[in-house]
Order: structure tokens, then sequence, then C-alpha cells
């Protein structure tokens, strides 16, 4: 948020009147919003959430996390967020927490089979990056006797109609000369159809 900075307005009524002391402050005005605006850089960068890129590479750099050229802000974001909120003794509470910062608003499934030494986790991540740190999550808080499969859906869906359509020309040529007298009667009927049926299904597993 952008703050108007007026200086003059903080004069005293008897010196705003004063024509060089108001164009002086006046200039310094844009100075100020600089300063304004760096401040409220350096507060927002006390945030994960709404940390910059200069901010979320500090909090990076604290938990040793080195980000690929394919990272966006929301996922290296994510991943902060992900890691930073960590408590310990590891329970399936705080599982289930990182699972919820780390999923955001898409849903994600898990069953338990503690009779079987099992537990299977069904996620829907789109993001860059956000498989790998499920994995970094289940390597750090799961145990190892536990056998954990875990399953990443992106789901997508497309409606509407293609329509193909084909055409056929057909063309005869007849070369008409006096050398002979010959009746042609050309009759019947061309029907010509065609259709395509597309249907693709595309499973990625990680």
């Amino acid at each position: 948020m952008t703050r108007e900075v007026d200086l003059v307005s903080y004069l005293p009524p008897f010196m705003a009147e004063f024509k060089e002391i108001a164009v002086t402050l006046e200039a310094e005005n844009p100075e100020f919003v600089l300063v304004w605006n760096a401040a409220e850089r350096v507060l927002k960068n006390e945030f994960i959430e709404t940390a910059d890129e200069y901010g979320i590479s500090r909090f990076e750099k604290i938990l040793d996390i080195l980000p690929s050229n394919e990272d966006t802000l929301e996922s290296r974001r994510v991943r902060v967020q992900a890691r930073w909120f960590n408590s310990i003794p590891y329970t399936m509470k705080s599982f289930l927490a990182k699972l919820i910062a780390l999923c955001g608003d898409s849903d994600f499934k898990v069953t338990k089979e503690y009779q079987n030494y099992k537990v299977e986790i069904l996620t829907n991540l789109e993001l860059f990056g956000q498989v790998e740190e499920l994995e970094h999550i289940i390597k750090s808080i799961i145990p190892c006797n536990i056998i954990v499969s875990s399953e990443n859906e992106i789901p997508c869906h497309a409606d509407g109609f293609a329509f193909i359509t084909g055409g056929v020309c057909a063309v005869e040529h007849f070369f008409i000369t006096n050398d002979e007298t010959t009746n042609c009667i050309i009759s019947g009927k061309h029907s010509v159809g065609s259709g395509v049926i597309s249907c693709e299904i595309i499973e990625i597993k990680q």
C-alpha cells in the first residue's frame, strides 16, 4: 500500500504560507515515499505469507533450502511454510498439520491402517516442488516400520464439443469429338461420410 506523503501539512499554518519552505518540502515528498515503501517491505518480509523473493530467500537460507530454477515464489513459499512450522515430538496430528500447510486449498486424504503397518496418502498437488516437499515430510515424520503409499493426482476436467468435418470432391473430364457417335448416360448417387472419435487418458505417477 503506497502512503500519501505531504510534508507541508505538518507545518504550522503561518509557515506554510512561505513559498520557499513549501516548495522545498514538496520536493522532498518522493524521498519520504521511498523511505516509507522500504519500511513497509521490511515489515512484510518478517512474515512468510507476505514476504517477497528477497524475504523468502532469507527464510530459505535459514532452513538450508536450495530453490530450483523452475520454482515460483508461491511454490517456494509453500516449501518454507512446511518446514518452518516444525514441532517435536512427531505425531499424526502434527503430520496432518504439515499436510494442511502444504496442500492449502487442495484436497488430500490419509487412510491409516495401523494393524497392517501401512498409511495411504492421496493428494492433489499441482505446484512445482510440492511432491518433493511431501516426500521430505514423510521421511522426517513417518516411522521407518510404516509402509507409506503416496499417490498424487492432478485432475483435469475438459468440457465442450469438438466438431470435425470432411469433404470429397470428384471431378470427371469428358472429351467431345465428331469421330464417333456415343451416348453416355451418367446417373447415380454418391454419399460420403466419415467420423473420428478421439479418447486420450493420461496417467502421471510419481
